[in-house]
């Protein structure tokens, strides 16, 4: 029985050049490198903000869903804002907070309800507020892909949020 609306994988692991696929290999979303014009005078070389964009002819996305998130970088290239859709760009730490058991990574959605990464034994867990399941990230081993996020029916309507802040999350994680 399946228990997800949809099912993506993480080809590479690498939290900011990568891809997720879906069940028939088709890219969902890309995470690169924002191109940047080539200028004709010299400027200290700063670390390019990082897109993470939904294919347009991915065939499962919503309308109304947020098509792209942009993270910018410092130039030691630490995580520094984030912006997900139309919404005002705001700090890391604004978005990302942990919560006082420093296990949970919380952040507020779009639509102003706070959510939770809750990190489990080989995965990581997004629930809301009333500890629905949104999604689970789920490490493989011996598998072409690095992982699989299973997007649930309450998460699917924010799946460009989920993998915004599951990126945000798992570079929480490997800082502390």
């Amino acid at each position: 029985m399946t228990t997800y609306a949809f099912r993506l994988f993480d080809l590479s692991g690498n939290l900011l050049e990568n891809e997720f696929r879906d069940n028939r290999n088709q890219i969902a979303y890309i995470i690169r490198p924002v191109p940047q014009p080539k200028l004709s005078f010299a400027f200290p070389e700063l670390p390019s903000p990082v897109e993470i964009v939904r294919q347009p002819d991915w065939g499962i996305a919503l309308e109304h869903e947020p098509w792209r998130a942009v993270l910018t970088l410092s130039d030691n290239e630490t995580l520094q804002t984030v912006k997900i859709g139309h919404r005002k760009e705001i700090s890391v730490e604004e978005m990302l907070r942990r919560d006082q058991d420093a296990d949970k990574r919380v952040f507020v959605g779009i639509d102003g309800q706070e959510y939770f990464w809750k990190p489990a034994s080989r995965r990581l867990e997004c629930f809301d507020k009333n500890d629905g399941l949104l999604a689970v990230y789920e490490y493989l081993v011996d598998d072409p892909s690095y992982a699989k996020l299973d997007i649930k029916p309450l998460g699917w309507a924010m799946t460009t949020e989920i993998i915004t802040t599951l990126i945000l999350t798992r570079y929480d994680i490997r800082r502390s």
